[in-house]
């Protein structure tokens, strides 16, 4: 009898010690149990580090292994969202309305993203303050606010602005070690463009092409940055002759005359409105583009609201080779 007592003393010890290491397991394993879903889109992720050191524009910053609150003004919005994180507050609002976000982040957005005003004009401090942040990325706009950001949450200074797409995502992305997920979008990118390249040349071989700016007041001819950087760049279109070297954001404002001598073959017109310097000359109608029916229309406002960013980039390729395709036909 006295060995049976022992015996069932002996299996309730064990019972206890296995009940006591499976509470302490659910607990002690360094994941966040008690944080709700992640809004940068970590939840549930044990951090590897509690901190890693970068560099930046400004120097070396430290910055949380894994952030779960991410303030972006530095232009990288779209980027993060396709690195799988969703920043709780963003400077990528409509160019011409701060208190707006852009049509495309509306719909990938949470409802209550806090907008901190355009990120290439003065933002809210106070705005970013209240987001709680654990993280800021902050482009070179902010550098006359950079100390009080610094002071909200540790702070990167990217180096590369809005028109630098491929540089800025990649440093981004390496800052966040999310490297390997931005070279497969980028080589899914980069493989639809080339396909769009191959379609289009298919039909219109070695026809040239311009990228336009028409505003009631002027015309601007684009080579870089954009659109200019879709169709030259990554679909690798052929530039018409005559295109003229660019300013530091990509285009070069000309005359009249000066669109006479390039007239290309095909023609992507950003414009507002039929309301603009172009289209009401007698030019416009004389252009070979425009007799064959070879122009490709998108507003300015969509230029820079979708041709700098990761998922505006994507769809607005999809549109341009699209329209391009049908017409060229």
């Amino acid at each position: 009898m006295n060995a049976f007592k022992r015996g069932i003393a002996g299996f309730t010890l064990i019972a206890m010690a296995l009940a006591l290491f499976g509470c302490s397991g659910s607990t002690g394993n360094g994941t966040n149990s008690g944080v709700p879903a992640a809004q940068s889109g970590q939840a549930g992720k044990a951090p590897e580090a509690q901190t890693r050191k970068i560099k930046d524009a400004k120097g070396e910053v430290e910055i949380p292994g894994r952030p779960l609150r991410i303030v972006d003004i530095s232009g990288s919005t779209e980027e993060l969202l396709v690195l799988g994180y969703q920043p709780i507050a963003t400077g990528n609002t409509e160019m011409g309305n701060p208190k707006e976000l852009t049509p495309i982040l509306k719909q990938q957005l949470n409802a209550d993203t806090i907008k901190t005003g355009w990120f290439q004009t003065e933002v809210s401090v106070e705005a970013i303050a209240s987001a709680n942040p654990d993280l800021i990325l902050a482009g070179s706009t902010q550098d006359k606010i950079y100390d009080q950001l610094s002071k909200i949450a540790p702070t990167v200074r990217v180096p590369y602005g809005f028109n630098a797409f491929r540089e800025r995502f990649a440093f981004v992305a390496g800052a966040l070690d999310k490297t390997k997920e931005m070279e497969v979008w980028m080589k899914a990118y980069d493989e639809q463009a080339k396909q769009l390249h191959e379609k289009i040349t298919a039909i219109t071989k070695d026809e040239t092409f311009a990228v336009i700016e028409a505003t009631a007041k002027e015309i601007r001819i684009y080579s870089k940055t954009g659109v200019a950087d879709m169709i030259f760049r990554d679909m690798q279109l052929p530039q018409a002759p005559g295109t003229p070297e660019p300013d530091p954001w990509g285009g070069k404002v000309t005359s009249l005359e000066g669109l006479s001598n390039l007239n290309p073959d095909h023609l992507i017109l950003m414009a507002d409105s039929d309301n603009n310097v172009l289209q009401e000359s007698k030019l416009w109608s004389g252009l070979k583009a425009v007799k064959n029916g070879r122009v490709y229309r998108m507003t300015s406002k969509q230029n820079y609201n979708e041709a700098f960013y990761a998922l505006g980039k994507k769809a607005l390729l999809e549109q341009l080779g699209s329209d391009i395709v049908q017409k060229a036909h």
